[in-house]
């Protein structure tokens, strides 16, 4: 009896082990499902990145070399045709609104090229890239934007990483201006070899932090994609009347450990 009670504990006690033993295995399963489905969802969104930039390099070429040719083209042509009107009032007027309208139309062309592909970062860097970008949207909005610079040791080594800051930093001034209907941005920056800080703040209406709703805006979720491509880390904090504030953090190191 004794012998039947310890044989029925032995295989209850191996059922239960057996059963734990299942239970972690389809969980590591799982979550390995999960890791290759979330890897596999992250290599799409950096292809589609990287698309993207490369539909944005050629915009900004067509721009720049086909369009912007052409206007100048025509520019010069109405310079001609003023000259001719001279002795006609009317006509030197219509040429001269013409004239206006075609510088306005390649200072358009020449700020959405340079959206699209800024020249400045391809040449100088992302600091000074930053600055212009800075500078240009203070010139054209309602928007004074502080760039503090804190640390300069020259350019990032990895170009995608240096274009993904200026991305996301574009992103967030949109952001700021267009939702958060800020006036004042400040952006505190710091850029070693090795490492890369920004503390961006605005002054806007601000939102729910918390809310998966705002985390899974279109706006955001391009700016996660393009800190989680480039393995920085980051943090958002945000209320509503409350302003936006983003703070990130790259290590060359461990986004190549990573």
């Amino acid at each position: 009896m004794i012998i039947g009670i310890l044989i029925m504990l032995a295989l209850a006690l191996a059922f239960i082990l057996f059963f734990n033993y299942s239970q972690k295995s389809l969980l590591r399963a799982q979550m390995h499902n999960q890791k290759l489905a979330f890897d596999h969802q992250e290599e799409l969104l950096h292809s589609t990145i990287l698309t993207q930039e490369a539909e944005r390099s050629r915009i900004a070429t067509e721009l720049h070399d086909g369009i912007g040719s052409k206007l100048n083209i025509i520019l010069l042509n109405t310079h001609r045709l003023k000259q001719f009107s001279k002795e006609n009032q009317e006509m030197e007027e219509v040429a001269q609104e013409i004239n206006s309208v075609i510088h306005n139309t390649i200072d358009t062309t020449r700020r959405i090229s340079h959206d699209l592909l800024p020249p400045t970062l391809e040449e100088f860097g992302l600091v000074e890239a930053l600055k212009e970008l800075c500078f240009s949207y203070t010139k054209t909005e309602h928007v004074t934007i502080h760039f503090d610079l804190e640390e300069n040791e020259g350019r990032i080594e990895d170009h995608i990483v240096e274009l993904n800051f200026f991305r996301v930093i574009q992103e967030l001034i949109k952001n700021s201006i267009t939702h958060g209907e800020a006036s004042k941005i400040f952006i505190h920056f710091r850029l070693k070899l090795e490492a890369v800080s920004v503390k961006y703040e605005d002054n806007g209406k601000g939102f729910d932090s918390s809310s998966d709703k705002n985390k899974k805006g279109l706006g955001m979720k391009n700016i996660e994609s393009r800190l989680n491509m480039s393995h920085a880390t980051y943090r958002i904090e945000s209320a509503p009347k409350q302003g936006f504030k983003c703070i990130i953090d790259w290590e060359r190191k461990k986004a190549n450990a990573e």
